[in-house]
């Protein structure tokens, strides 16, 4: 390899890893607004009754929920007998429902929901009312057609 290829390719070697640590480190700096929906949430159906329970968590930058306890009505080993594919006749209780919302500005968007009452599965769209509540809207094609649910931070 000659002298000039050699530079050129440290240079690149070096451009590289300066653009990965910054894109690490933008990834790993969520503002507190959007930190603050990670936590153990009390779902509030749109009809303002107690739903079940859920965790939201950080999975590779990506926001993810998990049912943590059914909504009253239900036993812990009710399955999603109305959901298709992967889904389909799981478990309610530990289910996945949230999944690969992307932080954008203030809020989480582009992910998916998947609702065990009906077995739909909608886009969504999750952000901060204040420390201790977040809404979650959950929607057909775009944002107007659907539904919004806030719930609650439980300790």
């Amino acid at each position: 390899m000659n002298m000039n290829a050699h530079k050129g390719l440290r240079i690149f070697a070096l451009g590289l890893t300066a653009l990965l640590w910054v894109a690490g480190a933008n990834g790993q700096q969520l503002s507190a607004k959007l930190q603050s929906a990670i936590g153990h949430w009390q779902i509030v159906n749109g009809d303002g009754k107690p739903g079940g329970q859920a965790d939201i968590y950080l999975v590779g930058g990506k926001l993810f929920g998990r049912v943590t306890q059914v909504r009253p009505g239900r036993t812990p080993i009710d399955v999603c007998v109305k959901c298709s594919g992967e889904f389909k006749n799981q478990l309610i209780l530990g289910m996945v429902f949230l999944r690969n919302f992307r932080p954008e500005g203030d809020d989480w968007v582009d992910g998916t929901v998947v609702d065990p009452e009906n077995g739909k599965e909608y886009k969504g769209k999750i952000w901060a009312v204040g420390p201790d509540k977040v809404s979650l809207r959950g929607f057909i094609g775009i944002s107007l057609l659907g539904r919004t649910e806030t719930w609650a931070r439980l300790p």
